[in-house]
């Protein structure tokens, strides 16, 4: 991967306001200039002439301007400057390596240990520091090493990130600072906004689909219930009829019973008389005698 440098020098006026003594060609005024001001500025230590050999600084990611082009990772680290023209303290400098993300080995600790940064600390007190021999190299392909394990998710081309390092002599212990964390949130406030309109209009639809199923619910039960009531007037209405059907068998088996008695007592009174009359010689059992009975009993 390649690097580009540039070194940020509070006491070295380029003209017009520009404090960048120099910098890889590449690397324009604009893209230096939103690297300070939206990050560095909001990382200086507070007092730089006591820094010694502790590292502060930081990685930042700056995305791409257009789709055409990849962003930017930026390995910074302030130094002691001593002091400036005027003899006033806490003169700081700071170097920045500069590497495009599609060109990142993610091997990147070392960068901070490497001969250029190495070259800053040992001049960081000149006036002005001098450019080193190359402001760019090409490094080999290496390991990634833990300490940037937790930064390497939020390099992603949509948005920038920083992760600050300080106050640690050894380098590596790391701190995700209010731009790397603020940053997140404000990119996700929209997405997250959308998500909970989603979410509201969800839960309205959910609970529209509830008032709509608890009418068809109490709809069903209304005429289930009718539908028992119903059903419960036609089995008693059988009822009624079965009760009324037996009354009236019963009523016909009796006047069946009746009618068979009459008969067999009107047979019987008809065999006493006929009897009684051919006793008492009124009857002869002859063609006339049973005219005479039939024209008696009026048949």
């Amino acid at each position: 991967m390649k690097i580009r440098y540039a070194l940020f020098d509070q006491a070295t006026d380029m003209g017009g306001g520009n404090y960048w003594t120099w910098a890889d060609k590449e690397l324009s005024h604009k893209l230096l200039t939103r690297f300070y001001n939206e990050f560095a500025v909001k990382h200086l230590v507070p007092e730089p002439n006591k820094l010694g050999d502790e590292l502060w600084g930081g990685v930042i990611h700056l995305a791409a301007e257009s789709m055409e082009k990849c962003g930017w990772l930026i390995l910074y680290r302030e130094f002691d400057g001593g002091h400036d023209q005027q003899n006033r303290p806490n003169r700081f400098v700071i170097l920045t390596a500069w590497i495009r993300t599609n060109e990142v080995y993610e091997n990147l600790e070392p960068i901070f240990h490497n001969e250029t940064f190495q070259y800053i600390s040992a001049n960081s007190k000149k006036l002005p520091i001098p450019s080193p021999a190359l402001l760019s190299e090409e490094t080999g392909e290496t390991v990634m090493r833990l300490a940037f394990e937790k930064f390497v998710p939020f390099i992603n081309p949509s948005w920038d990130s920083h992760l600050q390092i300080e106050n640690k002599p050894s380098g590596m212990d790391t701190t995700e600072s209010d731009a790397f964390t603020q940053e997140l949130n404000e990119r996700f406030k929209s997405e997250r906004q959308d998500k909970k309109r989603i979410q509201d209009e969800l839960n309205a639809k959910l609970q529209q689909a509830d008032k709509l199923m608890s009418a068809m619910e109490q709809e069903w039960k209304n005429k289930e219930e009718k539908l028992k009531i119903t059903i419960n007037n036609q089995n008693d209405e059988i009822k009624n009829k079965n009760v009324e059907i037996k009354s009236l068998k019963k009523r016909a088996n009796s006047l069946w019973e009746l009618l068979l008695g009459g008969a067999f007592i009107g047979v019987m009174l008809f065999v006493v008389l006929v009897g009684a009359l051919l006793l008492t010689g009124d009857l002869k059992l002859n063609a006339g005698g049973i005219r005479h009975l039939l024209k008696f009993l009026g048949l």
